[in-house]
C-alpha cells in the first residue's frame, strides 16, 4: 500500500474532479469524490431526483432549501408539506382543537379481540408479534440491505434470505470478525448478527429455473427486498413491473447507492464511497490534516433506519388501501438527511463545514481526554457557565479554574488547546468510570469510550436493559447478539439466531411452495438449489 500511495497521488493530481468522476461512471469503477456540503447541493444526482424542497420561512424572509423526502414511491404518499413551526405559531389553532374536543371522555379505540371476539388481555397480545404473518422474500446483501430486513425478521415476518453459493452475501466470506479467526460462510461475526431470524435458501439465479424459484417466493410474499445496484433486478426479471403481473398488491423496495433514477444510478460502490459522497469525511478529522472520515461504512447504518420505515408505511398503507408499491431508496440522500444542519448553514449563511477534530463550537472544553489505565479514556463536554462551575467543583477549583481567560464559553475557546492540557492533568489521575460518575452527577455530559469488553461484559445500562441476548448456533457456538434499542412494551422481542446457508432449503421449497420431492430433487442436480 505505501508503494501504491504515491503514484495513485500523482495520477489523481492529474485530473480534475469532474474528469474522474465521469470516467469512473464510464467504466463503472467504486471512485466518488470527498465532497463538501457545497458539492452537495449543486450535485446533478440529487437536482435529477427532485431532490431537495424548498420552502419560504418568514421569519427569514427568503426561501430555505431543505434536504428533501427520503424515499420515492409508486403511491406518491411522502412528501415535505409544510416548514418547521416558529415558536407557538399553533397555539390559538390547537387551543381552538381542544374546546372543540371539551367533554369528550376518549377518543374511540380499537380493541385487540381475540379468536372468540373477546377482548384480547396484554398476557394475549404478547403471544403475538406485531409483524407475524408478514412474508418477505430478502434478496438484500453486505450490510445495509440486510439490516433493513432485520427488524421485520426480529419482530415476528417470516423473511426468506435468498442468496447462492455461486453469488454470495458477500459478509459471509469477506469480512471479519470470525469465530477463532477461522474463515467459513457461516462463522462471520457481522453476518450472524445483521441477519438474526431469517430463513435461508441457496438459489442459483444466474440459471432461469433459479428465477423462476425466485418468482414463486415473490408471488408467497407480501413484500420484496433488494440492494443489488440500480436495474440489477430489472435485468434479471425480478423488477417491480415484472413481479406487479403476478403479485398485483405486493411492496417492493430497492435500496441502492443512489437511487434507481439519474445520471448516475448505475455507479456501483459501498457505504465506504457513500460516506465519502455524503459529505462525512470531510468534516471528520483534525482541521490541519487530510479527511480520513468516519469509521466503516457509516451510511449502511443510516439508510436502512429510513428504509423499514419505509416499508412499515407501506404495509400499514396497504392495510387501509389495498394497494401494494414500489419504493426506491437511495442511500446517497439518506445519508445526506445526517448533515441537514449543515447544509441549512451553507444555505442560508454559505458557511462550509470542515473538520474541527474534537473542537464544538459551543462547549469547551469538549474532547476525550486520557484516565488511569491503559489506553482509557472519557469524553467531557461543558457547554453554559453553570455546567463551568459543576465542573469546577468536580475537579476540585484548582487556581487555574479562576483565570480570566476560562471565565466565559468565547474565552474558554480561545484558549481551548490549553485547557485541554489543564484538564488531562486532572482526568489522568482518576478511572473513566469515577469521572463520569463524578461529572454526572453534577450535571456535566460525561461518558467513557468503551471498547467492546465494557459494552458486552460491564455497562451496567445495557445489563439492565437485557440488551444482549444470548443465541445458540451450530457451528460457532454461543455468540451475543444486539437486541434493537428501543423496548416495546406488550410485543418483546426474542431474538433467534442467523442462518445456515441453505439450511432450510428443503423446508421452503416443500412446505412454502408447496414442491414435490421430485421437483426438489431435479432443481438439486441441476445446480438451481446449492
Amino acid at each position: 500500500i505505501d508503494r501504491l500511495e504515491k503514484p495513485m497521488a500523482e495520477f489523481f493530481r492529474s485530473y480534475s474532479k469532474a474528469e474522474l468522476i465521469e470516467g469512473a461512471l464510464k467504466h463503472r469503477a467504486r471512485l466518488y469524490p470527498v465532497a463538501t456540503v457545497k458539492d452537495i447541493t449543486e450535485s446533478v444526482q440529487l437536482a435529477a431526483r427532485d431532490f431537495w424542497a424548498s420552502i419560504k420561512h418568514p421569519e427569514l424572509e427568503s426561501t430555505v432549501v431543505y434536504p428533501g423526502i427520503f424515499f420515492r414511491s409508486s403511491e406518491n404518499i411522502s412528501d415535505i408539506w409544510r416548514r418547521a413551526p416558529l415558536i407557538g405559531e399553533h397555539n390559538h389553532e390547537v387551543h381552538e382543537e381542544l374546546s372543540v374536543m371539551e367533554g369528550v371522555d376518549s377518543l374511540p379505540r380499537q380493541i385487540l379481540r381475540d379468536a372468540d371476539g373477546h377482548p384480547g388481555t396484554l398476557h394475549k397480545s404478547c403471544e403475538r408479534k406485531p409483524l407475524e404473518g408478514i412474508k418477505v422474500a430478502d434478496f438484500t446483501w453486505l450490510i445495509a440491505g440486510p439490516l433493513t430486513s432485520k427488524p421485520l425478521a426480529d419482530y415476528g415476518a417470516e423473511v426468506i434470505k435468498i442468496e447462492g453459493r455461486s453469488r454470495l452475501d458477500t459478509i459471509r466470506s469477506s469480512t471479519p470478525p470470525y469465530k477463532n479467526d477461522i474463515l467459513g460462510l457461516d462463522r462471520s461475526g457481522l453476518f450472524n448478527h445483521y441477519n438474526t431470524g431469517k430463513l435461508s435458501i441457496a438459489l442459483n439465479l444466474a440459471k432461469p429455473k433459479g428465477i423462476a424459484v425466485a418468482k414463486k417466493l415473490a408471488v408467497w410474499a407480501d413484500v420484496v427486498v433488494e440492494n443489488f445496484a440500480g436495474g440489477v433486478m430489472k435485468r434479471m426479471g425480478l423488477g417491480y413491473e415484472e413481479l406487479k403481473k403476478i403479485n398485483p398488491d405486493i411492496i417492493m423496495l430497492s435500496s441502492c447507492m443512489q437511487g434507481q433514477t439519474g445520471p448516475y444510478a448505475n455507479h456501483p460502490g459501498t457505504g465506504f464511497h457513500l460516506s465519502a459522497l455524503s459529505g462525512m469525511n470531510q468534516i471528520t478529522g483534525w482541521p490541519d490534516r487530510e479527511p480520513i472520515g468516519p469509521d466503516g461504512p457509516y451510511t449502511d447504518y443510516i439508510a436502512p433506519r429510513f428504509s423499514t420505515l419505509a416499508l412499515l408505511a407501506a404495509l400499514e398503507y396497504r392495510r387501509r388501501t389495498g394497494k401494494g408499491q414500489y419504493i426506491d431508496i437511495s442511500q446517497y440522500e439518506s445519508g445526506v438527511q445526517f448533515l441537514a444542519p449543515l447544509i441549512l448553514d451553507y444555505s442560508l449563511n454559505q458557511r462550509v463545514a470542515e473538520r474541527t477534530g474534537n473542537c464544538y463550537a459551543d462547549a469547551a472544553p469538549h474532547g476525550a481526554y486520557r484516565c488511569q489505565g491503559e489506553d482509557r479514556w472519557c469524553a467531557i463536554s461543558v457547554f453554559t457557565d453553570e455546567e463551568w462551575k459543576s465542573f469546577c467543583r468536580v475537579i476540585g477549583n484548582p487556581d487555574w479554574t479562576n483565570n480570566y481567560k476560562f471565565s466565559t464559553l468565547p474565552l474558554r475557546k480561545d484558549y481551548e488547546e490549553e485547557l485541554d492540557i489543564l484538564v488531562e492533568e486532572w482526568t489522568i489521575h482518576y478511572k473513566a468510570e469515577e469521572i463520569m460518575k463524578m461529572m454526572q452527577e453534577e450535571g456535566v455530559a460525561a461518558g467513557i469510550l468503551e471498547t467492546g469488553e465494557d459494552l458486552l461484559e460491564l455497562d451496567p445500562q445495557l445489563r439492565h436493559r437485557n440488551f444482549f441476548s444470548k443465541l445458540n448456533h451450530p457451528e460457532i457456538g454461543v455468540y451475543n447478539a444486539p437486541r434493537p434499542a428501543f423496548i416495546l412494551s406488550k410485543t418483546p422481542c426474542e431474538l433467534r439466531r442467523a442462518p445456515l446457508l441453505g439450511e432450510h432449503n428443503e423446508y421452503i421449497l416443500k412446505e412454502i411452495l408447496g414442491m414435490s420431492d421430485e421437483e426438489i430433487a431435479e432443481l438439486v442436480i441441476d445446480g438451481v438449489v446449492e
